[in-house]
């Protein structure tokens, strides 16, 4: 860890491009994704068959026995016991100085953030409402009515950005990192993105490129994630979660008994259909996230395979090819 840790000590003071990715930035990538494959959690368990519906059980630990995975603050992966890769944790991997910029780019969206009232502890936020505000702790005011971020969600996809409810700067280099490190994922998506001429748009496009290879994306300030699964995709299409902000949050995995530091600058990439996820109350700071989702039925109506896992001992090949 020395070398990535003498290059984020240099980037701690480097003054960053803002509308294009420095070569440092690159080598970060490159050393935190390469770290995360060396440092792999493994299940028990095959990935396909924990996937297999079983509606007669309360939860799956009568079939499968649940890791012990615990904190983890270090890049890596989450593996089945066939070397599948169903977890990306990659904590740093966006430099503190390109989170600033990135974060100076949502305070536009404020006003456009949808607020929910639900709070956690109603019935229906278990499985219902993704998203909720923090508890009021007794106090008389929301303690997040004066957040420099706002709080609430904005949903986006490409028609919707076409019509201009979002401007984020391009997301290129995370596409490239989503193809080193999910290569067949990577070239589903930008096969529906490519046959996105068939999707509606009510209004005239901006002009502006949808940036990524995700067919949805939810912008989330300052709210909870109660535990869930992401329905509208499917097994191997994982999520992509990208932490900004100011703040301390962890990300749970309660399938895999791990917590994993959120900190901004983390990227997530996780089986969301699979794995149960939530982000609990946080002590200090203000939280964004960027949901990055696939849709599987958008995906079906394009004609395009849903692609295989990726294995642990390809990532390993392509390390020892550099």
């Amino acid at each position: 860890m020395s070398q990535l840790t003498n290059l984020q000590r240099v980037m701690a003071a480097e003054d960053l491009p803002s509308a294009s990715i420095s070569s440092n930035e690159t080598k970060l990538s490159a050393l935190v994704i390469a770290h995360a494959i060396l440092n792999p959690y493994v299940t028990k368990w095959d990935i396909d068959r924990f996937a297999e519906p079983r509606p007669h059980a309360a939860d799956k630990t009568k079939y499968f026995q649940y890791p012990q995975w615990g904190h983890i603050s270090d890049p890596a992966t989450g593996l089945d016991v066939h070397g599948r890769v169903m977890l990306w944790y990659l904590p740093g991997i966006i430099p503190p100085e390109r989170v600033k910029h990135l974060n100076r780019i949502h305070l536009p969206l404020k006003g456009s953030l949808v607020k929910h009232s639900k709070r956690k502890n109603e019935s229906s936020m278990r499985f219902g409402h993704r998203h909720v505000v923090p508890e009021l702790d007794g106090r008389d005011m929301d303690p997040l009515a004066d957040a420099t971020f706002g709080h609430g969600r904005l949903m986006n996809s490409p028609a919707t950005f076409q019509q201009g409810h979002l401007r984020l700067q391009d997301k290129k280099s995370w596409n490239s990192i989503s193809g080193l490190v999910l290569q067949d994922l990577a070239r589903v998506g930008k096969d529906a993105i490519a046959a996105k001429g068939d999707w509606v748009v009510t209004q005239p496009p901006s002009g502006t490129q949808w940036p990524s290879i995700y067919v949805g994306m939810d912008v989330i300030v300052n709210q909870e994630t109660p535990p869930h699964l992401d329905k509208v995709s499917a097994p191997s299409l994982l999520d992509l979660l990208v932490s900004l902000g100011t703040h301390d949050a962890q990300f749970h995995v309660s399938d895999l008994s791990s917590i994993f530091g959120y900190q901004p600058g983390t990227m997530v990439y996780l089986a969301g259909k699979l794995l149960h996820h939530s982000v609990p109350k946080w002590e200090k700071g203000e939280r964004i996230a960027l949901a990055h989702y696939m849709k599987d039925a958008v995906h079906n109506r394009f004609g395009l395979a849903r692609p295989s896992f990726t294995q642990q001992k390809d990532l390993l090949g392509k390390i020892l090819k550099t």
